[in-house]
């Protein structure tokens, strides 16, 4: 999807153990600067955070959340999901689908801040150990 036809601010689900909230998510930046910020709305207040591309932008927000309890509703979030280097190239606004034992391919690729269930979200801790878990070793 071309970044012109992407939304800049979407409405998204939070989650808190059982409780569930409505809240609002924005990115602004730009590929030249490398420079994007990432800032989410809802029953904490606002949180931003600041990053060379909006996939590590939504995680410096996600480690502000996470100790109070929330998890985002967005594909970024996911356990199985993770941004290449390409797609951090181009902004972080695709991340991969990770299937254990499966070469990606372009049919992998997701949007960065497209709703996700909640069952499918973890902590980034848990989609860090599952990026290495996926990613093969040297």
């Amino acid at each position: 999807m071309s970044r012109s036809l992407l939304p800049d601010r979407f409405e998204v689900l939070a989650f808190n153990g059982d409780r569930q909230a409505d809240a609002v998510l924005r990115w602004e930046g730009d590929d030249r600067d490398h420079d994007y910020t990432v800032t989410v709305e809802g029953p904490w207040g606002q949180v931003s955070g600041r990053a060379g591309d909006c996939f590590e932008a939504l995680m410096r927000v996600r480690e502000q959340l996470e100790p109070q309890g929330w998890l985002l509703g967005v594909n970024g979030s996911r356990r199985d999901t993770w941004a290449s280097g390409m797609c951090r190239g181009m902004g972080g606004f695709q991340v991969y689908r990770l299937t254990p034992f499966t070469q990606l391919t372009n049919a992998d690729r997701i949007l960065t801040f497209d709703p996700a269930p909640r069952e499918t979200l973890a902590t980034i801790a848990e989609q860090v150990a599952f990026e290495k878990e996926w990613t093969p070793s040297p």
